[in-house]
This record gives structure tokens, sequence and C-alpha cells, in this order.
């Protein structure tokens, strides 16, 4: 594994650390610099991200309200849609470490 396993786990490492900011902070520029350095599994991650929102939340509204009374996202839904876009953004950045492995793997 040596260096080049240090660099991929260091690189999954600060998409998730992005992703996890951005969901503790509520802020938009974490995931985009997450998704970016995501690139390009980063682009199947927004799709994942919007497609699971949409998900929980019809799914979890017919448990739960959505919302609560001053019209805001209730806890579930913003804890479970942080959580979905650290896990899908971690994902992404596993899936371009596959990807550059397999393209540095010789052919037989």
């Amino acid at each position: 594994m040596g260096w080049r396993g240090s660099a991929e786990g260091v690189y999954v490492g600060a998409v998730a650390v992005l992703a996890l900011l951005g969901s503790v902070r509520a802020d938009g520029h974490y995931y985009l610099a997450a998704i970016v350095l995501a690139l390009p599994c980063g682009i199947a991650a927004v799709v994942a991200i919007y497609g699971g929102y949409a998900l929980l939340s019809g799914v979890g509204g017919l448990f739960a309200s959505r919302t609560v009374a001053d019209g805001s996202d209730a806890g579930w839904l913003t804890a479970g849609s942080g959580t979905l876009n650290v896990l899908v953004l971690t994902a992404a950045a596993v899936g371009n470490v596959v990807l550059l492995r397999r393209r540095r793997t010789p052919a037989r």
C-alpha cells in the first residue's frame, strides 16, 4: 500500500470532512468543495443526494411531519439528509479511488 494508499486515505478523508462540515454548519460552500473534490463521481453523488432527499422526505413524511411550526425542516429530516450527504460524498470519493486503481492496473 505505502505512500499511494496513504494519499488515497487522505483524499477520502478530506472529502468526508468537507461533507461533514457542510452538514454540521449547514453551509453549502463545504458541500460544493466536497463535490468538486469528488469529481467525476461527484456528479453521480449530486444526483443521489437530490434523489435520496426526495425519497427520505417522501417516505419519512408518511410517518412524521416534515416541518416544524416555524416552517423549517424537522430535526429528523435535517439529520437524515446531512447523514445521507456525508455518506454519498464519501462513497463518491471511494469510487474515484477504485476507478483510479483500475486505470493504473495494467491489462492482462
